[in-house]
């Protein structure tokens, strides 16, 4: 079955398959977090990209907690899921806290000065517009 969507213009190759989405995922698994971070962080990253790095990342953050042996034993063993997604948007646009900084580093496993050089880098579209073109 072939499904055709254009809408004012959009092509059809901003849409992955199936394929697409389950090879790029795979390939996250080999990578490092900082480079997930980065390729997290870039504008050039599509969303779908983007959905597929917060779910490594949180993959990696359930293992972590499992292996220091933490997991439940603090308030950081709530929906961290949704956590890290949040935390790296507010993150991206620059309007994370110190303490949101320090738990998302935690979670990650990586140094919060890194987090810190991150802040703010997915703020550059300030129109408030989305990437829509009339037509």
């Amino acid at each position: 079955m072939s499904v055709s969507i254009n809408i004012s213009g959009a092509s059809t190759s901003a849409i992955p398959s199936s394929g697409e989405m389950n090879s790029f995922s795979q390939g996250l698994k080999s990578q490092s977090t900082d480079n997930l971070l980065t390729q997290r962080m870039s504008n050039s990253t599509p969303d779908w990209q983007k959905d597929a790095i917060d779910k490594e990342l949180q993959n990696r953050a359930n293992a972590n907690q499992g292996t220091d042996g933490t997991s439940g034993s603090d308030d950081s063993s709530g929906d961290s899921s949704s956590d890290i997604a949040q935390l790296m948007k507010k993150l991206q646009d620059g309007t994370i806290s110190q303490e949101e900084m320090q738990k998302l580093a935690k979670l990650l496993g990586v140094d919060p000065s890194q987090l810190e050089a991150m802040k703010g880098q997915g703020s550059t579209d300030t129109s408030g517009s989305s990437d829509i073109s009339g037509g």
